[in-house]
């Protein structure tokens, strides 16, 4: 049977609520729905799939999941148990074993198998278990950190299958209780079971040179390495007198050469290497980091100090950028003379600036201006903001942000570094990585000092580390991003001295109602006041309350360096302040009321000789006017209660401006009875005249997780798959093409020949015995015995396929 519909049987025993976990955990197989169990099995065995359900799993049940896969096998319906998985994991017991596969099989990474026919009959009321057909390659080329079978490399490698026999031959005169073997077939069946035998592998280690060991421990997480270019293979003979350990082990075909710089360990001396078991290391339980202790005031001061500093900076910069927009090379990015100019002006390092400058960009103040390639500022309320709301604006926008500020200045593949703001610091994988290490330093705190005035502080090794035990599919992206994402979210008070702040607790449980109140009570009080100075300025010497920052930034210009924000006052900014209804009396008031010093006599004279000349030139929107001589028309047109839609408005006695374009008003006043005629550019246009794009709503832009599930969408699921309610749209069958695949895949690990359904290009289908050769990148070659000769068939004019029994391949 194939294992896919293997699969759905597995899926359709199993109860509604063992569904729904299932569907829980992984939403992407019913995500759209499915109408029934085999299209759930065929979703259930896509690689992409298994890769995603893998990253979620535990290092332990992770190393099961690999020894099963290492233990089993599909075509010889070799299945598993817990008490049989026990003797290839060092440390593991029969009670972790099966709470751990149940898990697996609940997760449909697993299906129940009947027991193997050579199964002992004490087994025979055990749970046998067998992976979902692509698990293999999931979990990649090197599942456990363990090479390929001394079969695979001889018949890969053919130059070594051919040594192997020499080496076989080699090690039976030396007295080693090793099979004679006259082919590279036989030969890798002898070796294999030379090395599996305990007794066999002290024998073959006993005159092995010193280090021998310790070169082969080396090989624990990968059993590909690189050998010094001086090591010489050529030499690698069994009567070599004083080989290297490389030499040795070479000789002895206990590593395998790839190519002149390259080994690999064959997975039978892999395990026996670990004692004979595939895993050696099992650890059912995370190892708990021994934390430092940071006194609960030394972590505020460090957050909120962080927190005051790094909202300073960022109002910096966005006066900077106001001043002269930030440029771009042409490759992207902004290069170092410009950060250096930008770290100039705000008194900062160049990586700090860059921080700064992706922090901008992420938090929508900083945008860029295609036409001129340069960052300029967005129009904000950002400096009207209350702290609290800024600092909740960046960080996030800083957690969702698929980007990796930290990698700034990393190397590039081809030569150089990474600029700020250049594409190649897109990680989409980042928002996933910052939570996980936010809510991870929030776990491990938890359990803490055992000190009410004392906070938990890991080191960043301690960090990767429990993150890694949780997750090790993700090992490399947390070594890779996680040192970068403590320093960011220390910056942005996350973090203080080492250990997760209140501000990062809440963060990390997603309150930020909670973070932000924290913060309010935290920071110092706003000024409500500021100083005026002669220079046509005004100082604020501190945070100063949003509403006064509000009108003050309405009336002047920010233009601040420093702790202390200067506002400068100029005709400009005056008359801005009077086309928003204020007059000179107002604006005197306001500056009068929240200055700590007497209004200026020059700004005072600045006030009123704008405000005298403010107004006496109106300007309104019009798209087109209409003029006659007929002022009774005119009159009749604009009392008409039909010509409202217009916006038609007298400017003179025998004009009327209107809102609609040109050729709108034309129409509708035809409409209305009258005969207008074009004139001027009215008439040159001649329809060119386009409104304004409309800006689209707000919720276009509304991001979807499209991997969650309701409690409806679970129970329609349910619902579907058991017949019990309207059914799934069924455009096609999608667990065909797998169940086609997963038949060619077997036929070629067993060199059978496949009775194919094959539509030509007229659309006629025909049956064609053939033996597959490889599949991949959507074709099959495949070796037609009745032409003897190779061909390659298109995998979607595939119909059907099926293994021909008891019909040995050909070719």
């Amino acid at each position: 049977m194939s294992a896919i519909r293997a699969l759905a049987e597995d899926l359709a025993a199993r109860s509604d609520e063992q569904l729904r976990e299932l569907l829980t955990a992984r939403p992407d197989l019913v995500l759209p729905p499915v109408p029934d169990f085999q299209a759930l099995a065929a979703r259930a065995s896509t690689r992409i799939s298994v890769q995603r359900a893998l990253e979620k799993l535990t290092a332990p049940q992770m190393q099961v999941l690999e020894a099963l896969d290492l233990t089993t096998n599909e075509d010889s319906h070799l299945s598993t148990t817990a008490s049989w998985l026990k003797a290839s994991i060092a440390g593991s017991t029969i009670k972790a074993l099966d709470s751990i596969l149940s898990y697996l099989h609940q997760l449909a990474l697993l299906r129940r198998a009947r027991p193997h026919p050579g199964a002992p009959k004490a087994d025979a009321g055990r749970r046998f278990y067998l992976p979902v057909s692509v698990l293999g390659e999931a979990l990649g080329a090197y599942p456990a950190g363990l090479g390929r079978p001394y079969s695979t490399l001889a018949a890969q490698q053919p130059e070594f299958g051919q040594r192997l026999v020499e080496i076989v031959e080699g090690l039976r005169k030396r007295g080693l209780p090793i099979e004679k073997a006259d082919t590279p077939a036989t030969a890798a069946h002898s070796l294999h079971h030379l090395v599996s035998d305990p007794a066999g592998w002290n024998a073959l280690l006993a005159d092995a040179p010193p280090q021998t060991g310790d070169l082969l421990r080396r090989f624990k997480y990968s059993p590909v390495g690189t050998i010094p270019k001086k090591a010489a293979i050529s030499r690698a003979v069994l009567d070599n007198p004083s080989p290297t350990p490389v030499e040795w082990l070479v000789a002895h075909g206990l590593l395998v050469p790839l190519d002149a710089l390259h080994v690999e360990l064959p997975r039978p001396v892999g395990q026996a290497s670990r004692g004979h078991v595939i895993v050696s290391d099992f650890q059912l339980e995370p190892v708990s980091p021994t934390p430092r202790a940071v006194p609960n005031t030394l972590r505020d001061n460090a957050a909120f100090g962080a927190v005051a500093e790094t909202l300073r900076l960022m109002t910096e910069l966005l006066a900077v950028a106001a001043e002269a927009p930030i440029g771009t090379l042409r490759s992207g990015g902004v290069g170092v003379r410009e950060v250096r100019r930008v770290s100039e002006a705000l008194r900062l390092d160049p990586m700090g600036t860059a921080w700064l400058l992706e922090l901008a960009a992420l938090s929508g103040l900083l945008v860029l201006d295609a036409a001129t390639a340069r960052w300029g500022t967005a129009e904000t309320d950002w400096l009207t903001l209350d702290r609290e709301l800024q600092w909740r604006r960046l960080v996030e926008s800083w957690l969702e942000a698929e980007r990796a500020p930290s990698l700034v200045g990393g190397p590039l593949p081809g030569g150089g570094v990474i600029n700020a703001l250049a594409g190649e610091l897109s990680r989409p994988d980042a928002p996933l990585v910052r939570r996980r290490a936010l809510e991870m330093l929030s776990e491990l705190s938890a359990a803490g000092v055992g000190q009410e005035t004392h906070s938990a502080a890991f080191d960043v090794e301690d960090l990767i580390g429990a993150l890694t035990w949780h997750q090790p599919r993700l090992q490399r992206r947390f070594a890779r991003l996680v040192p970068g994402i403590l320093k960011e979210a220390a910056q942005l008070g996350l973090i203080g001295s080492g250990a997760l702040s209140e501000l990062g607790h809440a963060v990390a449980a997603s309150d930020f109602g909670r973070a932000t109140g924290r913060l309010n009570q935290a920071l110092p009080a706003p000024l409500s006041s500021f100083l005026l100075q002669a220079d046509l300025t005004a100082v604020a010497p501190g945070y100063l309350d949003p509403s006064v920052a509000r009108q003050l930034s309405l009336i002047s210009d920010a233009e601040g360096r420093g702790p202390a924000a200067i506002y400068r006052f100029s005709a400009d900014s005056i008359r801005r302040a009077l086309d928003a209804d204020m007059d000179a009396a107002s604006i005197l008031e306001f500056l009068s009321h929240y200055s700590a010093t007497e209004v200026p006599q020059p700004l005072r004279y600045l006030v009123e000789d704008t405000a005298s000349r403010h107004g006496r030139l109106r300007i309104g929107a019009a798209w087109s006017y209409l003029r006659s001589d007929d002022e009774a028309a005119l009159n009749a047109l604009v009392a008409d209660p039909r010509s409202a839609p217009l916006g038609l408005t007298r400017i003179a006695p025998t004009v009327v401006s209107s809102a609609a374009t040109p050729q709108e008003l034309a129409l509708a006043i035809r409409g209305l009875g009258y005969a207008p005629v074009m004139e001027g550019r009215a008439r040159e246009a001649n329809g060119s005249h386009v409104r304004p794009p409309v800006p689209a709503p707000s919720s276009s832009s509304t991001r979807v997780n499209q991997w969650e599930l309701s409690d409806e969408d679970l129970d329609a699921q349910l619902a579907a798959l058991r017949g019990r309610g309207p059914a799934v749209a069924k455009h096609n069958d999608e667990s065909m093409p797998l169940v086609g695949l997963e038949t060619l895949r077997k036929a070629i690990r067993t060199k059978s020949s496949v009775r194919m359904g094959v539509v030509d290009s007229q659309g006629n289908e025909r049956q064609e015995i053939f033996v597959p050769l490889s599949v991949g990148e959507g074709r099959v070659r495949v070796f037609d015995p009745r032409r003897d000769v190779e061909r390659v068939v298109s995998i979607h004019r595939i119909m059907d396929v099926e293994i021909v029994e008891g019909s040995p391949a050909h070719g």
